[in-house]
């Protein structure tokens, strides 16, 4: 049950997080690289607990990494404290909430989930078939997976850059990270009887992970500050149900039919999330001055 609660309370820190950094980015025309270095920050952490934690758990023991774990989150949680202050007046009343824009950010919640399903869906088995269909030997298939993760911390912040560069395209931006994670997956299965087919599936994995910031860059954009929190708890919400679906989707799939079937199936949800993607309303300009 304490690994349950710490799970659950471990995604609340996230919207104030992303309220956080629009307080402080969003007047410096840096949002989308804020949010780019912030999603980096995922696999970043991600790959870094992958291989600090198992090799504490095997030589020292299983709680010793829960330990670890619960003290780099305290130390987290102080640095956060020691440099992240509120800005809101404690003497002022607070002003009734209005009604949240729900019609602006549903495209973009609808293409996330899709987004997700490819990412995760990738991400999530590509270790298993790298090892179980192309027949590599586990280190070199965790070091495939290193590499993706590297290579993603780059490309979102690369991405991020890129929003703020061309701040009128960003809902283009972010169709072309699908449509392009889904051509790279169809290569990879009309190239599936050849080796090559590895190198396109890794580019479809580096890809498929790079959307991130710019969903966040782009929903923030659309609703208003004091229903910020409410939007991108929803967001995550969308994007943390659809990361616990893909796996099993994905894996039912390919055990049902083959890895090539599940490849195009996670192509098309890319696709449906590009296209749903373009009923998204352009942004207005970041002009956010009073996030509590």
């Amino acid at each position: 049950m304490g690994l349950i609660g710490a799970g659950l309370t471990a995604a609340a820190p996230t919207v104030a997080l992303t309220k956080s950094i629009v307080r402080a980015f969003a007047d410096t025309n840096r949002i989308g690289l804020a949010f780019g270095f912030r999603q980096a920050a995922v696999p970043l952490g991600g790959a870094t607990a992958g291989l600090i934690l198992p090799l504490v758990a095997l030589s020292i023991s299983l709680a010793a990494a829960l330990w670890t774990l619960a003290v780099l989150l305290l130390i987290a949680a102080g640095l956060v404290a020691g440099t992240v202050k509120s800005t809101r007046d404690r003497s002022q009343a607070r002003p009734p909430l209005g009604p949240t824009p729900w019609r602006p950010v549903l495209p973009m919640f609808a293409a996330s989930a899709l987004y997700t399903i490819t990412q995760i869906g990738v991400i999530a088995l590509l270790t298993l078939y790298l090892v179980t269909a192309r027949g590599w030997a586990p280190e070199s298939a965790a070091l495939a997976f290193a590499l993706v993760m590297v290579t993603t911390v780059m490309l979102r912040v690369g991405i991020g850059y890129a929003a703020d560069r061309l701040p009128l395209r960003r809902v283009a931006l972010f169709r072309v990270t699908g449509l392009i994670t889904a051509g790279l997956l169809l290569t990879a299965v009309a190239t599936n009887a050849h080796p090559v087919t590895v190198v396109f599936l890794l580019l479809a994995a580096v890809m498929g992970m790079g959307w991130n910031s710019l969903a966040f860059t782009l929903t923030v954009s659309l609703v208003p500050a004091d229903r910020m929190g409410t939007s991108q708890g929803a967001l995550n919400a969308v994007i943390f149900t659809s990361w616990g679906l893909a796996p099993i989707v994905t894996s039912r799939l390919v055990e049902a039919t083959s890895w090539q079937v599940a490849w195009v199936f996670l192509a098309i949800a890319s696709v449906l999330g590009a296209v749903i993607a373009r009923a998204n309303q352009q942004p207005r300009p970041m002009a956010i001055t009073d996030v509590h």
